[in-house]
């Protein structure tokens, strides 16, 4: 698997608004070059499904600082007409001591469904793998996932579909993330042939331009400071599914049994997470 899904992982807001997205990233571009980072993709379209349970027991854990999301996410090119996903990427991502720690594996979406009904990975499953980790990697990895899916009864909630575009080297990676919408979703949300263009109006959305700095060790890279002096760029913890879930309180789970619990966190978290 990739170097970065083991990682210090720093989030940042831009204060500019999305239609200065274009410009920023225009400068960067111009900025990043001589330091080594090319840009690795288009404007891509990131559909992110988060699972919980009826009592939102990893939300719970999120706001008592012991992060673990469950998630199944694809990647679509922004701007092109919409096309049935044929990739998901089931993720568990966990952190510790200023880390954070993504495993994650790729399905096609008959095996995808294979495995959200309780099925054994098949010989598919390693073989699409196989330039990601080992077989034993992603067969433990695989029963571990779905283990906690069934233990847990965590079922899809909160989809979160975004821009992003992103530069890279091989041990620092700079992405910018904006237009982030929120939808309330059940499970048959994987149903659906594209998570890029939904006609649903979505229970939220957030005006923040997030940069997000992942690097593999050592402090924040000494160009990250330069690009600070040029840029309204400031430290703010932010969770995209922290705010989702406070929108989706508000609204479509306004009723829920614990909103009333949660929406108080869910503020104060958020309110360190302002932009600026």
């Amino acid at each position: 698997m990739t170097n970065f899904n083991d990682r210090i992982e720093k989030k940042y807001q831009v204060g500019i608004s999305e239609s200065e997205v274009a410009g920023l990233w225009r400068n960067l571009r111009s900025f990043l070059g001589p330091h080594g980072l090319a840009p690795v993709q288009e404007i891509t379209s990131v559909g992110s499904v988060y699972f919980d349970n009826k009592d939102c027991d990893l939300l719970r854990y999120s706001l008592f600082g012991r992060l673990m999301l469950v998630r199944v996410r694809s990647y679509e090119t922004y701007g092109r007409p919409p096309e049935p996903i044929t990739e998901y990427w089931v993720e568990v991502k966990t952190a510790a001591d200023g880390r954070r720690k993504k495993r994650r594996f790729r399905l096609t979406k008959s095996a995808l469904m294979e495995f959200l009904e309780g099925r054994d990975a098949g010989e598919g499953v390693f073989d699409y793998n196989r330039n990601d980790a080992e077989p034993d990697v992603i067969r433990d990895l695989y029963r571990e996932t779905q283990e906690t899916i069934f233990t847990l009864g965590l079922k899809p909630i909160l989809l979160v579909v975004y821009k992003r575009v992103a530069f890279q080297n091989e041990v620092e990676r700079l992405s910018i993330d904006w237009d982030v919408r929120y939808h309330y979703v059940t499970t048959n949300v994987l149903d659906y042939d594209s998570w890029k263009y939904l006609v649903e109006k979505p229970a939220g959305t957030s005006d923040k331009v997030i940069l997000e700095m992942k690097y593999l060790h050592g402090g924040v890279p000494a160009w990250f400071h330069e690009l600070q002096q040029r840029h309204p760029i400031r430290r703010r913890e932010y969770l995209k599914p922290m705010e989702g879930m406070g929108f989706l309180f508000q609204g479509p789970l306004r009723h829920h049994k614990e909103a009333n619990y949660f929406l108080p966190m869910i503020e104060a978290y958020m309110a360190n997470s302002k932009r600026m």
